[in-house]
């Protein structure tokens, strides 16, 4: 029984040490540059990271059946506030401007200040969840609500640069 046990420890720890000694895990959101995709509730959006902590996103959506017409435009500013390896955090500041019967009434527009999340699944593809507060602006004054935002993202990702060897 000993004999056993010594042979599974061995053979566990030849291939338990090569698994320790690879290269630590790669942050898939790097090099990312353009996003297209789906973002709810405005439907296409371009998201473009300008820096690592910095990036603009535009969202939009327009649909007309007959004499109903519905939909919105909406502007985002990106603020990455933490970076792992699979996981982004970051806060935006929102601008929507309603197009018709855009959320079940009247209303002009809102703001929103929101947290996300983007969990990456390969360097390319992007899966996102905001959540936050905002001000509609409408013909009856202002209000506020819960903002709840889900997108999936496809980027393109840039070659990086090979560094001179020192």
């Amino acid at each position: 029984m000993k004999k056993l046990i010594l042979l599974g420890t061995i053979i566990l720890g030849i291939y338990t040490v090569p698994l320790l000694a690879q290269e630590p895990s790669k942050d898939l959101s790097q090099y990312r540059t353009v996003g297209i995709g789906l973002q709810a509730p405005c439907v296409i959006s371009f998201r473009y990271w300008l820096t690592e902590g910095f990036g603009l996103e535009l969202n939009a959506f327009v649909i007309s059946v007959g004499d109903f017409i519905s939909g919105c435009v909406a502007s985002k500013f990106l603020l990455r506030l933490a970076d792992t390896d699979v996981f982004d955090f970051y806060t935006i500041f929102e601008a929507n401007l309603h197009i018709g019967e855009y959320w079940g009434g009247p209303s002009v527009g809102d703001i929103a200040l929101k947290g996300g999340m983007e969990l990456s699944i390969l360097p390319s593809l992007a899966i996102n969840l905001e959540f936050g507060e905002a001000l509609f602006f409408g013909p009856g004054g202002v209000s506020a609500t819960p903002a709840v935002s889900l997108g999936l993202h496809y980027y393109f990702v840039r070659t990086p640069q090979p560094q001179p060897a020192e």
